[in-house]
């Protein structure tokens, strides 16, 4: 197709890597746009409707995303880039920049001087070639106008923020595939770099990695007093981090102590640095093979996380946990680590008969039954890291109540604080990290509603 921009005449486009682009709905919509104001013959209906077709859905996304001061289309195509899949952004990851082929450079460089000119057909030359091909028999001021939209959202992707507003000041897009290369080998490529949290989501007998914004931004730091338990967790998670060898860690220990917190705040800390978090069910466990397969050739760091595991007796899944860990004949690769939450200490449920030597082996079938139950206790034992998470004393809770309300700003009185914190855990007849901020949340809340 031929459309006439700017006094030059632009052939139709030819994609050879970042062919995925062509498929994202936008920008599909947009393309559908040009074709139509191509012919030679202008069908005003159809080009109009994919005008509105077009705006309505890119409108909704600049609400959304539009980064205020950038041009808007520009930095729709570019994020779309970013975020694909293909043998220049996966070569990219695993290699310095002047270690791809040369033929797969020039490919990419093409895209990117194609890409270019299509991100330079801004809306008021959409407008102006309406204008010029409907004349009279449309009116203008009726087209909603897209690159009037601007966006309060913050990206709070860094990395891709600074790759973003580098190829906007580029006068050339090629030149930013070093750029580029270098956000793939750092950030990762498709989901890995658009997301630090991943859950493992089955839908029949497939699974896949579905990605998780952390709207809960809780730091190691806000964690209070649990510091020393935090300090084997975060020593093991950078040794993990810089390429040694790391244990697998279980985390064990009351409930609301801040266990499955502490995991959740290693990304936060460590996710610009190559961490990834993937949480995974204990009834998907029989997986592991399938998700270390897709995880092992990515340079991340992974973290299987598995929450408030234990078993029951008749749950077989732990022998595949057990394989996971140590001693299956799919060895674990060095770039995924297991963390796991539990409130019992062995995590494969005893029974009364188990712990009876004498009535257990009268009552079971087995030949040597006494092998069963060693292997349910040896589950844990293959974490080769367990930290325990005690509930707090008095104390020890009352610290946490105050830390949190001093990270807070609430102005209260001391004495007061303690006497309504002590009020509170009785009521709700628990006492943990949890209780202390749940506490200060309904105590935040009551000061709220007084100073108005």
């Amino acid at each position: 197709m031929d459309i006439e921009l700017e006094g030059a005449t632009q052939s139709e486009w030819k994609i050879t890597l970042f062919r995925n682009v062509l498929s994202d709905n936008i920008f599909k919509k947009f393309m559908d746009l040009l074709k139509e104001l191509t012919k030679t013959i202008p069908d005003s209906q159809r080009i109009l409707f994919c005008y509105y077709d077009f705006s309505t859905i890119f409108i909704s996304y600049a609400v959304e995303m539009a980064a205020p001061g950038r041009n808007i289309w520009e930095d729709y195509i570019i994020r779309k880039i970013i975020d694909d899949e293909n043998l220049f952004s996966h070569l990219a990851e695993c290699n310095n920049y002047n270690e791809i082929p040369k033929s797969v450079i020039k490919m990419a460089q093409s895209d990117m001087k194609q890409f270019q000119k299509i991100a330079k057909i801004s809306g008021s030359i959409i407008r102006d070639i309406i204008k010029n091909k409907l004349g009279r028999s449309v009116d203008m001021s009726t087209l909603p106008d897209w690159e009037e939209v601007s966006s309060k959202t913050i990206d709070t992707n860094e990395s891709k923020n600074n790759l973003l507003s580098n190829f906007n000041t580029l006068e050339a897009w090629e030149k930013g595939l070093p750029l580029l290369a270098d956000y793939y080998m750092k950030q990762g490529v498709g989901i890995f770099g658009q997301y630090h949290a991943f859950r493992w989501v089955k839908n029949g007998e497939a699974g896949r990695f579905e990605g998780v914004i952390i709207n809960d931004e809780i730091s190691l730091d806000q964690l209070y007093e649990y510091e020393k338990e935090q300090k084997k967790v975060i020593e093991n998670t950078e040794q993990f981090l810089a390429g040694y060898r790391a244990n697998n860690v279980l985390l064990y220990g009351d409930r609301g102590t801040g266990k499955s917190s502490t995991v959740k705040a290693l990304v936060n800390r460590y996710g610009k640095a190559g961490l990834r978090l993937i949480e995974v069910q204990k009834q998907d466990l029989t997986d592991f093979s399938l998700i270390i397969s897709q995880l092992e050739k990515h340079p991340q760091r992974f973290i299987l996380f598995i929450d408030d595991l234990s078993f029951s007796d008749q749950e077989g899944q732990y022998r595949q946990l057990k394989a996971l860990l140590e001693g299956g004949l799919q060895t674990r690769p060095q770039n995924v680590i297991v963390y796991a939450t539990t409130n019992r200490r062995h995590l494969v449920q005893e029974s009364f008969a188990d712990r009876n030597e004498t009535r257990y082996l009268q009552d079971s079938e087995e030949t040597r039954p006494m092998d069963t139950v060693q292997e349910k206790l040896s589950l844990a034992d293959r974490f080769g890291i367990t930290v325990t998470f005690m509930a707090p004393d008095q104390k020890r809770y009352l610290n946490i109540v105050k830390k949190i309300v001093q990270e807070r700003q609430l102005g209260i009185n001391s004495k007061e604080l303690e006497q309504s914190a002590l009020r509170w855990e009785l009521n709700f007849n628990v006492r943990s990290a949890r209780t202390a901020r749940q506490f200060v949340d309904y105590l935040e809340g009551k000061l709220g509603l007084k100073r108005e």
